[in-house]
């Protein structure tokens, strides 16, 4: 049996929220026991805050919308303080074009790169990168439970609750960035999309401003 848990942290001044995913799984030898493992997505800052939530479950991955310190300022200390917990080295992924600069460089490392379409792998279930440039080159939204009669959403910058994110950084593209959510809007109205600052939407909701 599989349940998927969702847990937010909103970290740092300029409010990033922060999503911890976890897929529950019985474990194949002993059906009783339950396996929590699980994905981060844009720890910004407040490490601390984060690892309060985390409690029980194994974090597989560290996953970034893009490459804004206010998104990925906690890579490092996360990375530190999980690899030493647990028996694997907690890696940290991004999108390629956003691993070249990235701006405000704070030291944080990356282990992998993603790409448009690829999926990734955690407990039981499967996560989808959309490549969505515009807020940075290399900006990615993520998708889980595709085949679910509900989807949802993890946008990071490029579409917020009534809003978008900024294109006036290095990198940023107004243009790229209306295509990225043209694309976005082409998915089912109900998805539910939890954005990287402000509250969570559905793309049926937002279709109304565009």
């Amino acid at each position: 049996m599989v349940n998927i848990e969702l847990k937010k942290k909103v970290v740092g001044t300029l409010a990033t929220n922060c999503y911890i995913i976890s897929s529950n799984m019985e474990h194949p030898d002993c059906p009783a026991t339950a396996v929590k493992e699980g994905i981060i997505i844009d720890p910004g800052d407040e490490p601390e805050k984060i690892i309060s939530a985390i409690k029980d479950i194994s974090i597989k991955y560290i996953l970034l919308t893009h490459n804004h310190p206010d998104h990925i300022g906690a890579v490092e200390a996360l990375k530190h303080k999980l690899s030493r917990d647990t028996i694997n080295r907690v890696q940290c992924g991004i999108h390629t074009l956003d691993r070249i600069k990235v701006l405000w460089a704070n030291g944080t490392t990356f282990d992998f790169e993603f790409s448009e379409g690829e999926e990734i792998k955690f407990g039981a279930e499967r996560l989808k990168v959309m490549h969505t440039p515009g807020h940075t080159p290399g900006s990615c939204c993520f998708i889980i439970g595709e085949q679910l009669e509900t989807m949802s959403l993890f946008s990071g910058d490029t579409l917020f609750s009534g809003g978008y994110g900024r294109t006036d950084f290095p990198g940023g593209s107004e243009v790229e960035l209306f295509k990225s959510i043209a694309k976005l809007l082409c998915l089912p109205p109900e998805t539910k999309v939890y954005p990287g600052h402000g509250d969570i939407t559905t793309i049926g909701d937002e279709k109304r401003y565009y």
